[in-house]
């Protein structure tokens, strides 16, 4: 076909195509269709980073982090201890217990993000942590028992006595190891568990007070 009959012939699909589109307005989409297109999108790209974490340390491409890869990538993310410190022993256990759903001892791209975000919780306020350890371990165990815990959460709770009941509940939730004394970590996880706690009998005192 000659070079001006093809010229001819899209100069003519370019004005229908206007004369068709003209005035064309696209529907507004609604806040709540932003909105979920939004989370969408950032759901998308949450799945996309932890896979790419999954990737770079996968180094055996079973899909997932086993024990050793999983503690580079804790050793990799963690600001609060020189450079190649890799985590204990008792954390990674810890870590596995909480968020290894299968028992396999590795971590998925769903069970990750749950995993660095309490590692990350734990590196950023490590110091407090190990000074109330240092603080509460009066028999020097390197963990803190059922009555050093209640001495503990007494601090917490400003000089107030703490129930009994309430530091057996505290102790239960937190020993995931369950050898009946808290570790570091384990540790932390009965700070979150107790500031829940004391914020929920404080607004059901209030829901009371109320009716």
């Amino acid at each position: 076909m000659p070079v001006g009959n093809v010229a001819a012939i899209l100069a003519a699909r370019r004005a229908s195509k206007q004369k068709h589109n003209h005035g064309y307005r696209p529907t507004p989409v609604s806040a709540a269709e932003q909105k979920r297109q939004e989370a969408a999108w950032n759901e998308y790209q949450r799945k996309v980073k932890l896979n790419k974490i999954i990737k770079a340390y996968d180094t055996n491409q079973t899909g997932k982090l086993e024990r050793s890869q999983v503690v580079k990538l804790l050793t990799d993310t963690d600001s609060s201890t020189p450079p190649g410190t890799p985590p204990s022993e008792d954390q990674v256990d810890f870590l596995l217990k909480c968020y290894d759903k299968a028992g396999d001892d590795s971590i998925e791209a769903s069970e990750l993000e749950e995993l660095l975000s309490c590692w990350h919780t734990f590196t950023e306020h490590r110091q407090l942590f190990e000074s109330k350890l240092e603080k509460y371990d009066v028999s020097k165990t390197g963990k803190l028992s059922r009555e050093e815990l209640k001495q503990y959460l007494t601090d917490l709770n400003g000089g107030m006595d703490v129930e009994d009941e309430e530091a057996d509940w505290v102790m239960k939730q937190a020993d995931i190891m369950g050898d009946g004394e808290l570790n570091k970590m384990e540790i932390a996880r009965a700070t979150s568990l107790w500031f829940a706690f004391v914020e929920k009998k404080k607004q059901d005192s209030q829901c009371c007070t109320i009716f």
